[in-house]
């Protein structure tokens, strides 16, 4: 199968989720079909980036758009019905370059990778044409409100509108489009999405075998892109509200905030005793091996969250709030500890660090969950039966009310 596959950022390092993914999936398409990949590129690329990613590329197409001017883009479009987002990554070059190259001849699927590269897909005239949406953006911005300064409201529920009726747009110009959890499902058919199927991903196989040698003294982690902003609201909460009450009752214990580009406010959370922020680290495989537990306070995130599903695949046990497990599929007290607050979650985090041999067993079993339901072939498949099903079919030509 010769997939084409669009791209916003391209997947190296793959340093956060949009990335992981892709750099994930591409790995697993190659091992069985030609893929050729079109991204944008800043000029901000690892030297050794494209060579990682062209192991699994048969052909890698790129066009430049500067940071500058993706800003001046998104900012000069907020009068605009399209979201700044997409705005963002708006290039004629890549309209141009996806037109004249991706034809129904010379591709058998085509895969665009969020709402950022939509457009440029939907304008295409292929009838095999998948949207990855994962997560529901509109409900990510939802959620994040309330987390928001007074001055930001105004902009995220502008954000939110626009999210949600080009999404439902969108949706109309491809054969299917993917969410990633069952939440983010209901509320896409909730704002008029259609053609939508559930399909979940995987994780880096290598964690199944990663084997934990802890010891004292206790050892918790956070990990996730520091930049990002419900992460950072995530590792500031850890260290500043929950983390005091988990030293009050083990005064010995260490938290440590993992990930790249840590902004100047998580940066600061090293002040809390206890805690460090290490930045990106050069094998999170040694991170996990030394792990006691993953402490993931995530308040206004949405879809599947690859930090917790890698800790959980390593066998690490994790606390996190309510809304990220439910996204997993996985249940309190069975795989996994949850809470909501900064008291009950610093509760957790001491509970499975003295009772090990529980918080082993829920770790274990959230293993097992992982293994059976989170597997990259999941996409494989899907996407073979799109490019199968669709060759028979007329392709998809419903016009976009925006243009």
């Amino acid at each position: 199968m010769r997939v084409a596959f669009l791209t916003s950022r391209f997947p190296y390092p793959p340093n956060r989720g949009d990335r992981l993914t892709v750099f994930n999936l591409l790995g697993a398409l190659s091992r069985t079909h030609q893929v050729t990949l079109f991204s944008f590129v800043d000029g901000r690329e690892q030297p050794e980036a494209f060579e990682q990613v062209a192991r699994s590329c048969a052909r890698i197409e790129t066009v430049h758009l500067s940071r500058p001017r993706s800003w001046a883009q998104a900012w000069s479009g907020l009068p605009l019905s399209r979201p700044s987002q997409v705005s963002f990554y708006g290039s004629r070059n890549m309209r141009s370059l996806v037109a004249r190259e991706v034809t129904p001849e010379r591709f058998d699927v085509v895969f665009a990778h969020l709402i950022r590269m939509a457009p440029y897909a939907a304008e295409l005239d292929h009838p095999a044409k998948i949207l990855w949406l994962a997560d529901s953006l509109g409900l990510a911005l939802g959620r994040s409100k309330a987390f928001a300064p007074w001055w930001r409201k105004p902009g995220v529920t502008w954000e939110r509108r626009r999210v949600d009726r080009f999404t439902a747009r969108m949706s109309r110009r491809f054969r299917e489009s993917w969410a990633i959890s069952l939440g983010d499902l209901g509320d896409l058919e909730r704002i008029g999405c259609v053609n939508l199927a559930l399909v979940t991903h995987g994780v880096d196989e290598r964690l199944y075998a990663v084997r934990r040698g802890t010891g004292p003294p206790s050892h918790v982690v956070f990990l996730g892109n520091l930049s990002v902003p419900h992460n950072v609201d995530a590792a500031c909460f850890a260290a500043r509200e929950v983390w005091p009450a988990v030293r009050a009752v083990l005064p010995e214990a260490r938290l440590s905030l993992v990930g790249a580009d840590p902004v100047p406010a998580v940066q600061r959370a090293q002040e809390v005793h206890g805690v460090t922020v290490t930045g990106p680290l050069p094998d999170l495989l040694d991170m996990w091996a030394g792990a006691d537990v993953m402490l993931a306070p995530l308040r206004f995130s949405t879809g599947i969250q690859n930090k917790v599903l890698e800790a959980m695949a390593a066998g690490v046990p994790v606390v996190t709030t309510p809304s990220v497990a439910e996204a997993l599929g996985v249940r309190d007290r069975e795989h996994l500890l949850t809470a909501r607050d900064a008291g009950t979650l610093a509760a957790a985090v001491v509970e499975s660090l003295r009772d090990r041999e529980a918080a082993r067993a829920m770790a274990q079993r959230a293993r097992e969950h992982v293994r059976t339901h989170f597997n990259w072939e999941t996409i494989v498949r899907r996407l073979e039966h799109v490019a199968v099903r669709t060759r028979a079919i007329p392709p998809v030509t419903s016009p976009d009310p925006a243009g």
